[in-house]
């Protein structure tokens, strides 16, 4: 009897890390139409009461009120819609602005912050190149200047870094892995050209693209525990459980087709989650409760794909 028990919890232990088996389509809804303007880049706010999306060349932010059914916008700045975070406390979001001198040329950039409620904006820092905000667990911000990364409060106080502070950077085709105040160059196919890095939510994986390879994923020390094949723009659920991604076909000019999959994190169960030959889907992205994906159209609207799982 005791051997059963302790088998019947072992299997029940081990379910707990065991995907589900199916992903399905309940509802394609479409969020914005290109009438109101093109938009890019979809993800949803922490609490899911908006839809951030940002212009094709990543000028300015705006959001889909969920609650008013509407679009308002947020940020005007040049960049502002490149790899945005939200703060920890989900009051915020940061960003990296592109100030310009009167012939349109960038003068300087700006890590700024705003308030989701009030708009009030902070300027963090100010140089003449940084690279996009990162959210440590410690609540830092983290940036890198001049090939330094460098932490600001993330609230009143800069914190200590904690043994889960990590961030990614893609810098000129090779990652860098930023983990607990050291920083190294991170190549898990050894050399190769390396796009799309980002960590899994319970920070213990690592998914990454090698433009000639393919999508990985990787344990912290570099060890491939998946092969994902040839993807775009893979992003992790918010459970970790799955990834989605796009997968494009072109004519060596222009892109001809491009579908919306979702596959589990071992890479062993992949779902086609839309087939349209007049609609182009791209650049998906997780609602923040992981049951719906988001995406643009190629020429400019905003979609949100609800999901059933089992």
């Amino acid at each position: 009897m005791k051997n059963f028990f302790s088998s019947f919890f072992l299997v029940l232990f081990l379910s707990s890390f065991i995907p589900a088996q199916k992903l399905s389509v309940v509802e394609i809804q479409k969020i914005t139409d290109k009438s109101q303007g093109e938009f890019y880049f979809p993800r949803t706010s922490p609490d899911g009461s908006k839809i951030f999306f940002t212009s094709a060349s990543y000028k300015g932010l705006w959001y889909y009120s969920m609650a008013e059914k509407k679009i308002i916008p947020f940020a005007s700045e040049d960049g502002a819609g490149y790899e945005y975070v939200f703060s920890n406390d989900k009051s915020s979001v940061i960003y990296r602005a592109s100030n310009l001198d009167d012939r349109g040329l960038r003068r300087n950039q700006s890590l700024i912050k705003r308030n989701l409620q009030d708009l009030q904006s902070e300027v963090i820092v100010t140089a003449k190149e940084l690279s996009t905000p990162k959210v440590l667990a410690s609540n830092n911000i983290a940036y890198m200047e001049e090939g330094n990364v460098i932490l600001e409060a993330g609230g009143p106080h800069l914190n200590k870094t904690g043994a889960n502070d990590m961030a990614l950077y893609s810098v000129d085709g090779k990652i860098l892995f930023y983990m607990n105040g050291t920083k190294k160059v991170f190549s898990p196919l050894g050399e190769g050209e390396y796009i799309w890095p980002s960590l899994s939510p319970d920070g213990t994986k690592i998914l990454f693209t090698e433009v000639h390879r393919g999508a990985f994923i990787s344990d912290l020390q570099g060890r491939i525990l998946a092969s994902l094949g040839k993807i775009s723009a893979p992003n992790w659920s918010p459970d970790g459980k799955w990834i989605t991604y796009m997968v494009e076909k072109d004519d060596g000019e222009f892109v001809t087709g491009s579908e919306i999959f979702a596959c589990s994190s071992d890479g062993l169960h992949v779902f086609q989650l839309t087939s349209t030959s007049d609609v182009h889907e791209m650049y998906p992205t997780w609602s923040s409760d992981g049951s719906s994906i988001l995406f643009n159209s190629e020429d400019g609207n905003i979609y949100s794909l609800k999901l059933k799982s089992e």
